[in-house]
């Protein structure tokens, strides 16, 4: 990267793939990179939670930290978190797991409702509570964090900003209905984000944040080169492409758009805002693609290990593509139809 970027990143959600995001996060801060606004859904919402209250407690070192703090306590948490006590017994015990999660996915909806405790959200609740200065998030206003999630009624998003990011707010941008019961804000129910803005990218490009960039940071691959015929590896497959064809949406509308103003050379604020900004997206790799990692696997082995992934996946965007970053967008309108 040339001269210090100003970024606003997009954090898109997918369960426990966050801690992928956490990685891309983590690495991008060892840049130095000046962060101006955050658009996150659901996992990404956690992530941009985290990283906004860290900022604003101890500048990239109080991010990092409140990031581990997330998904250490997420794992601390976790159901799952006694399989990683098998030491090198453990890997007899994958197909096990694994296949209890794809059974647990598949039945979520009939089963949820007798589990008032996972129905109200409350071990999610709880781990947030835990792990993220909440209070601290609501009084900065030096950094804006846009949190979405999907009106029941209307299907439209709903953004959430400043002191409407609550842990409420949170919870619905994270409230899959097969899992949970609808969050309630303010009369209206809400379910996870993902449905209508996986993340929201228009308060990113039009807030007059005064960002050079904005990065999206993808969490499900657009493609995938195989889908199993089990029902599991199908259900799998209809929820990655649901939480995706937003976002695929957005990028495609947002690249062509980009290339029409700047080729035009326009007055308009809102065209000059998206001929300004330089847009990238750093794609999800494809070991994320073919579900052999569960997005409801929250051990701490499966989650550093998602951490990983997410640092050297960064780390080979930047070397790839860092040189574009405050100097000229990376993804074009083709790329983003893809």
């Amino acid at each position: 990267m040339g001269t210090r970027p100003r970024l606003a990143l997009g954090l898109q959600g997918g369960g426990a793939y966050g801690a992928y995001g956490w990685g891309v996060i983590d690495r991008l801060l060892e840049e130095h990179v000046e962060i101006v606004a955050v658009s996150g859904a659901s996992a990404g919402a956690l992530n941009g939670a985290a990283l906004v209250s860290g900022l604003a407690a101890g500048g990239e070192a109080g991010a990092r930290e409140a990031l581990t703090r997330l998904w250490r306590t997420t794992a601390d948490r976790s159901p799952l978190r006694g399989f990683d006590w098998f030491g090198p017994y453990g890997p007899l015990f994958e197909p096990f797991l694994n296949r209890s999660l794809a059974l647990g996915r598949d039945f979520a909806a009939y089963v949820s409702p007798f589990l008032p405790a996972l129905r109200d959200m409350r071990p999610l609740r709880t781990v947030v509570g835990e792990s993220l200065d909440l209070d601290l998030l609501a009084r900065q206003d030096h950094l804006p964090l846009y949190v979405s999630a999907t009106d029941i009624l209307t299907g439209a998003a709903r953004i959430f900003s400043g002191r409407e990011v609550t842990l409420d707010a949170l919870m619905a941008s994270a409230c899959l209905p097969e899992l949970f019961a609808a969050v309630e804000i303010d009369g209206r129910r809400y379910w996870d984000g993902g449905y209508a803005a996986n993340p929201a990218l228009e308060p990113l490009v039009f807030g007059d944040h005064g960002a050079t960039d904005l990065i999206v940071v993808q969490l499900t691959p657009f493609e995938t080169d195989e889908v199993g015929l089990l029902p599991s590896e199908m259900a799998g497959r209809v929820s990655d492409i649901s939480f995706n064809a937003c976002l695929m949406r957005d990028l495609k509308a947002l690249t062509e758009l980009q290339a029409y103003a700047r080729a035009a050379e326009p007055r308009d604020a809102r065209m000059r805002a998206v001929a300004d900004i330089n847009i990238h997206l750093l794609h999800a790799p494809c070991a994320l693609a073919g579900g052999d990692v569960s997005k409801l696997d929250t051990r701490w082995s499966t989650l550093s290990g998602l951490r990983d992934l997410g640092r050297a996946t960064a780390e080979r965007w930047l070397a790839e593509t860092g040189a574009a970053v405050g100097r000229d967008s990376s993804l074009q309108a083709p790329a983003a139809a893809g």
